[in-house]
């Protein structure tokens, strides 16, 4: 769940998306922050529906914590 959404809009046409979500049923909480592409900001605004405002914005957050993870991780030999 998106407990803290603050978007602004950068004069280079990218989107500064700062956010806070938590896991139900766990611990986990989650914060940051990162610049969105316009298409990546698009995407995000039409994801919302009559029922869930914020399904764009946990799509767009979900996918860049599972990237930059992903990424973060590719270094990683440990089993």
């Amino acid at each position: 769940m998106i407990t803290s959404l603050d978007v602004k809009q950068n004069t280079n046409n990218t989107t500064h998306v700062k956010y806070t979500v938590t896991f139900a049923g766990t611990n986990h909480l989650c914060y940051g922050d990162f610049d969105a592409t316009a298409d990546e900001a698009t995407t995000a605004f039409k994801g919302m529906t009559s029922t869930d405002m914020w399904a764009g914005f946990k799509t767009l957050i979900l996918t860049r914590l599972k990237d930059e993870a992903t990424s973060a991780m590719a270094g990683d030999t440990s089993d």
